[in-house]
């Protein structure tokens, strides 16, 4: 532990990183094996990708309730109920061998995953002074980029060695360490049994959420169906009824306060939430490229992973001073242009003898950029925030976090499904992965030239405004 993190918030933050580990770890493992579930339960390629969705649908949907579960039952006692869930679904999905209730535990995971985030984050940022919070959040950073760091490699072993059901197990000894650490380092908070929720809040967010995301999601497996535009016309219309009552609601669900501050609003729901987009798509389209595009076996494809999230760990200790010496805008500005030329050359190569070496190349440029990128993005959405707005925030920020990472999957199984559909094929080739990936640098574009004149050149400019 680094000597700036004061004492009062080292045992949240190492618990806080141990959870973000396991999410990704699990997220990082699964990416790599899906050509070989999709196989085993004889279904399209692309309608795996509800695997994924599922899973951050039912996340960003329940997010919402986290805090009151948090006050009603005490944030260890949450914390410890949902570690026993994630890891016991996630055997449940080693064992089952229907495509349909493989989805549902993995929806039910992603329940677990929504309690278990945000109560871990919220108990952080109680702890951490802003002086600390860049620096905490750079030590929290570090396992969560280790997980998808080793992550590919250790799910491309098992599935190219052994069976795909293997990859679920993985979560079980990081589960059971992470509720014996939790039982002894968490304190426990006297529950607030006089905490009511906003049921019809809370429904009324999660049938939005989960009516857009499926319906996004569905729109892959053909866009001449109708029951995805009527889930996405039906999220619309719930949309509408939740901004009513949120308004009208003394204690609603969740409360939009914190987007009155412009610099929060854009990092959660403008450029800067749009320009992670991108990043976030790499992690469903890349595996599926390397291996049904470029021919490589499934270890190979997860060891190229690593040159990504090795480029984004190497460069962690150092993004805090890149921002001091270069300015927090330019060096966020481009440093996701450099990202998106480097993705492109991915775009670009053709399988020969040097097209590993382009990859790697490319992918740890990009790794670099995105600990850039993220980093000044989860700085500048937390600094924002005060001590009326910091709860509150807190679930907002992690709604547009996980919502933007199933629209990235959702988005690129779409764009990548068009491409199959309007040649005529039923697999994807190389040549629909190269369009898709095409159509994704072409969203962070847009939103990087969007994002110059929505962040201030320097994090203290935001201090400055606070205090005037």
């Amino acid at each position: 532990m680094r000597r700036f993190l004061s004492l009062k918030c080292r045992n949240v933050v190492i618990i806080v990183s141990i959870t973000m580990f396991m999410i990704q770890l699990d997220a990082s493992v699964l990416a790599i094996a899906l050509p070989e579930i999709a196989r085993d339960f004889g279904v399209p390629l692309v309608s795996l990708s509800l695997a994924i969705t599922i899973y951050l649908t039912m996340l960003v949907a329940c997010l919402p309730l986290s805090g009151w579960a948090a006050d009603r039952f005490g944030p260890k006692r949450v914390m410890l109920v949902s570690i026993m869930g994630f890891g016991g679904f996630s055997i449940l999905c080693a064992l089952v061998g229907n495509y349909w209730v493989f989805i549902a535990c993995r929806a039910v995971m992603g329940f677990c995953a929504s309690l278990l985030t945000p109560v871990g984050r919220l108990l952080l940022l109680k702890q951490a002074d802003k002086s600390e919070l860049v620096d905490a959040l750079a030590i929290i950073a570090m396992p969560m980029l280790i997980a998808p760091t080793i992550g590919p490699s250790i799910g491309g072993f098992i599935v190219q060695h052994a069976r795909w059901e293997y990859i679920f197990l993985l979560n079980v000894p990081v589960g059971l360490a992470l509720f014996l650490l939790t039982r002894s380092l968490v304190l426990e908070v006297p529950p607030d049994r006089e905490r009511r929720l906003d049921w019809i809040g809370a429904g009324l967010v999660a049938g939005t959420l989960i009516a857009l995301l499926a319906g996004i999601d569905r729109l892959a497996s053909g866009v001449e169906k109708p029951l995805p535009w009527l889930s996405i016309a039906g999220g619309i219309l719930l949309a509408i009824w939740t901004v009513k009552h949120v308004r009208c609601h003394p204690y609603p669900i969740v409360s939009f306060a914190a987007l009155a501050n412009p610099a929060f609003r854009t990092t959660v729901i403008g450029a800067g939430a749009v320009v992670r987009l991108p990043a976030r798509a790499l992690l469903f389209i890349l595996p599926l490229m390397f291996q049904g595009g470029f021919g490589f076996d499934p270890l190979v494809a997860g060891l190229l992973l690593m040159a990504l999230n090795g480029g984004d760990l190497v460069s962690k200790p150092l993004v805090v001073r890149a921002y001091d010496r270069i300015g927090f805008r330019r060096t966020v500005f481009f440093g996701s242009l450099a990202g998106l030329l480097a993705l492109s050359a991915i775009a670009l190569v053709d399988r020969g003898r040097n097209a590993i070496t382009i990859i790697v190349a490319a992918l740890f440029v990009a790794g670099v950029v995105r600990s850039i990128v993220f980093t000044g993005m989860s700085s500048l959405t937390f600094i924002t925030l005060d001590k009326q707005t910091l709860s509150s925030g807190n679930v907002v920020a992690n709604i547009s976090m996980q919502l933007f990472n199933a629209l990235a999957v959702s988005i690129t199984a779409l764009i990548l499904s068009l491409s199959v559909w309007s040649h005529g094929r039923t697999d994807p080739v190389i040549a629909d992965y190269r369009f898709a990936l095409w159509v994704i640098l072409a969203i962070g574009l847009v939103s990087t030239l969007a994002l110059w004149r929505q962040i201030p050149d320097r994090l203290s400019d935001i201090h400055a405004d606070e205090s005037g």
